[in-house]
């Protein structure tokens, strides 16, 4: 794969906006990739780039779950109302 193309799909795949990652650091990133042992996650490869490149830019289109807050409110407001 050349670097150009490893650098399009990086940037399709974290929703990079902003960077400049040299050939060098594409190749660097491309070497940990290769050597990753563990579960290939979005998570895994943007730790990856990012101790290669440091900070950049991306997109965050993921809504965030607030069940779990959602869940302990019900629960205090239930506790709260059963003490009175």
């Amino acid at each position: 794969m050349s670097l150009d193309i490893l650098k399009k799909e990086l940037e399709a795949e974290l929703l990079i906006t902003n960077w400049s990652p040299s050939r060098a650091e594409l190749r660097e990133i491309a070497k940990r990739l290769k050597e990753f042992d563990g579960t290939p996650s979005k998570s895994n490869v943007e730790l990856i780039v990012h101790d290669v490149i440091g900070a950049y830019e991306a997109m965050t289109l993921e809504g965030v779950d607030n069940s779990d807050l959602t869940t302990l409110l019900l629960l205090a407001t239930r506790t709260a109302s059963s003490d009175d």
